[in-house]
């Protein structure tokens, strides 16, 4: 299952607090086929998860994966960096 840092649950939290989303937003990060055999993801705000998605709840920050990027992220740590006046996420091995 997907991890989420301590910096990132900070971040993400920030983030859905000052977009009014709402209790039950959060990150929404979606898979698509990138057309080269690897996955391709996308990461938007969400007022709630949808059907099938699978919900990482850490720290107060909630993470929504559909199924490809819960398979894709099943071992990896989502962490974050600030650059500036703004965020970048990564993603790393578990191990």
């Amino acid at each position: 299952m997907l991890a989420i840092s301590e910096q990132a649950q900070r971040v993400i939290g920030e983030i859905v607090e000052e977009s009014e989303l709402g209790p039950d937003g959060g990150l929404r990060i979606s898979g698509t086929n990138g057309g080269n055999g690897e996955a391709a993801l996308d990461f938007e705000l969400a007022e709630a998860p949808l059907d099938g998605d699978e919900v990482v709840s850490e720290g107060g920050a909630r993470v929504f994966l559909d199924e490809m990027a819960a398979e894709v992220l099943a071992d990896q740590v989502l962490d974050v960096e600030a650059h500036g006046d703004h965020f970048h996420f990564s993603l790393d091995d578990q191990r």
